[in-house]
């Protein structure tokens, strides 16, 4: 397992980065081995407050999902920093605020308003951004904190322009580029030619992360998956008990003996006989699983 995002990075092609929200998802990619996770606004604001990802959520809602996250994960964060709540000090602060509550990295955008309502959002002068990244870089306290520069201008300004942006922001310090759009093949090859750091892509519709990879990408962000996945599972579960007023349909899938292995119960069950809180010899879950067990 990689101790920092860089060597997870270095160590993968492309690093494949699956989204977390809770305890669950961040369990789930812990013990299934990903080297890396992430932390969006739009799982946030989704899980949290059953609100669209239109700028709803602040600061503080990313951090404190930074700072419940990182010690569940067990691996490197990359939080996501929106338009860094303000101007260039507000960048600032943010930087600061999100290396403290365990973040490793975070994504500075340069869009303004309208990102998921329509395809040409408004994005701030390529100038105001580029301050931006520069008082992340000088904010932030140490260099393994990394700074990823995000620009949302391609659906307005187009490919060649956001690969504009994307390298004056490289200039200005950034520790990766954060393409989130689509690019052409000669925007692609520029990009290729004159990035220096990695290259951050989010998860396309009918491309695998092989061949976003192929494209040039060196991170592949899996920002909707977990949430949206969790949704559909909630959903079907839900509908059986409106359709059947039960779930005996379903019984076989929803384990509360499994579920509780996988939050860690037989670590707190060898704790509290180590304290003497219950029987030493106690077994009695273990027979109450085998007898239900018994009877199906």
């Amino acid at each position: 397992m990689s101790s920092t995002l860089r060597q997870a990075i270095a160590g993968s092609h492309p690093l494949v980065v699956p989204s977390i929200y809770d305890g669950i998802s961040a369990l789930l990619v812990r013990d299934l081995g990903f080297e890396a996770a992430y932390i969006g606004s739009y799982a946030t604001g989704a899980t949290r407050y059953g609100v669209p990802d239109i700028g709803y959520i602040g600061l503080e809602d990313m951090a404190d999902q930074a700072r419940r996250l990182a010690p569940i994960a067990g691996v490197p964060l990359i939080v996501d920093g929106e338009g860094g709540w303000g101007n260039a000090i507000h960048v600032a602060r943010a930087v600061q605020v999100l290396e403290r509550a365990g973040a490793a990295a975070t994504h500075i955008e340069d869009h303004d308003f309208g990102k998921h309502l329509t395809i040409k959002s408004s994005v701030i002068p390529t100038g105001q951004a580029v301050d931006k990244i520069k008082a992340a870089v000088d904010a932030r306290d140490s260099e393994d904190f990394l700074i990823i520069g995000r620009t949302d201008s391609i659906g307005v300004e187009g490919p060649s322009a956001g690969v504009d942006r994307a390298l004056a922001y490289q200039e200005a310090g950034a520790d990766g580029l954060f393409i989130a759009g689509f690019l052409d093949a000669d925007s692609w090859a520029r990009l290729t030619s004159d990035a220096r750091v990695p290259i951050y892509v989010p998860d396309f519709p009918r491309q695998s992360a092989a061949d976003q990879a192929a494209q040039g990408a060196d991170v592949v962000l899996y920002y909707g998956l977990a949430h949206i996945a969790a949704k559909a599972g909630m959903q079907q579960a839900l509908e059986v008990l409106k359709a059947e007023s039960s779930t005996q349909s379903i019984e076989s899938r929803l384990s509360t003996a499994g579920f509780d292995e996988f939050l860690g119960i037989e670590k707190a069950r060898v704790q509290a006989r180590r304290f003497g809180l219950i029987d030493p010899d106690d077994d009695s879950m273990a027979e109450a699983t085998r007898a239900f067990e018994a009877q199906k």
